[in-house]
C-alpha cells in the first residue's frame, strides 16, 4: 500500500501516521486502488482516503503541539 501525504502534514509525523493507517485500513479500496492520500481537514483532524476515487477510509484526530516563541 502506497501512502501519499499532503504537503501540509509535517514530515516528522509521517512515520507514526503510516503505522496507524496500516493498522486501520484493511487493504485496497473497493475501486481496486492501493494508494492512500492523507490530508489535513482541520488543525486536529486528518482524512485518510483513496487516492483515485476519493472514498474516505477514516478520519483521525491528532494532538497538535503548540510551539511557544519568545521575543
Amino acid at each position: 500500500m502506497k501512502i501519499v501525504f499532503d504537503p501540509d502534514i509535517p514530515a516528522q509525523a509521517h512515520e507514526s501516521l503510516t503505522e496507524v493507517i496500516q493498522e486501520s485500513v484493511p487493504g485496497k479500496c473497493a475501486c481496486g486502488c492501493d494508494e492512500i492520500y492523507v490530508s489535513l481537514q482541520a488543525p486536529d483532524r486528518i482524512d485518510v482516503k483513496c487516492y483515485d476515487c476519493g472514498t474516505s477510509f477514516c478520519e483521525l484526530e491528532v494532538e497538535v503541539a503548540q510551539e511557544v516563541v519568545e521575543h
